[in-house]
């Protein structure tokens, strides 16, 4: 692993200080939300803030946090983990979607602490759909943020049950956020009439007890999705 400088340690301060933020900066899943049988399907995986118009070259991401694995999950359930190439800003890669139904691409990682007694938990989503048929169960993420098929309801989980009263903060094209608040199923309802990219994420602190064995007080959970309408 590559030598941080003290820029990834100015970044783990401000890390710190954003912990009970609504958005900071994450990975984000950039692809296509349909994708056509037999053929190979691309996908980008970013760390920004969108907000700021901040998007980082990978030699600066935060800690480790360029050592994330992305997996994918097919329609009947297959898991394989899937291969990424480091470009500037970005990493990138593709698979076959060889399934009818709905795919999805999956990260959870969790950054090496640098500084300080939070934790820094990073969960990114996509979902794509190969034609008609539906999905066994997803395998879940600490915290997750998924959508309806073909439409601007979300859903929020938290160790796999429903989270309610979590709030969605979704960016949209125009640079307008909006804040959302899921219900007691988890779910809520965006606004989204004009065409382009919305960033969708909600974020989560748990508080560890004083005598947790790891040391850390808390753990920030955040989940991402790109939606390219």
């Amino acid at each position: 692993m590559k030598h941080k400088s003290i820029k990834s340690l100015v970044l783990s301060l401000l890390l710190g200080l954003m912990a009970s933020s609504v958005y900071a900066h994450a990975l984000w899943i950039h692809t296509s939300s349909t994708a056509e049988l037999g053929q190979t399907h691309s996908f980008k995986v970013y760390y920004a803030d969108y907000h700021e118009d901040a998007v980082e070259d990978v030699a600066d991401w935060y800690s480790d946090v360029e050592e994330f694995e992305l997996w994918l999950i097919s329609p009947s359930g297959k898991r394989s983990k899937l291969n990424k190439i480091a470009r500037k800003d970005h990493f990138e890669g593709s698979f076959i979607a060889d399934e009818k139904g709905e795919y999805q691409l999956q990260i959870s990682h969790t950054a090496k602490v640098l500084k300080g007694t939070t934790a820094y938990q990073f969960n990114a989503s996509a979902q794509v759909w190969a034609g008609k048929g539906k999905a066994d169960l997803m395998e879940q993420t600490d915290l997750m943020l998924t959508r309806d098929p073909k439409s601007t309801k979300f859903n929020v989980s938290y160790k796999g049950q429903p989270l309610p009263e979590a709030t969605i903060n979704i960016l949209s094209p125009d640079k307008n956020s909006q804040d959302l608040i899921t219900g007691k199923k988890g779910k809520a309802k965006a606004e989204m009439k004009g065409s382009g990219k919305y960033f969708a994420e909600v974020t989560k602190t748990e508080k560890l007890e004083k005598d947790d064995p790891s040391g850390l007080k808390a753990i920030w959970r955040c989940a991402t999705q790109v939606v390219d309408k």
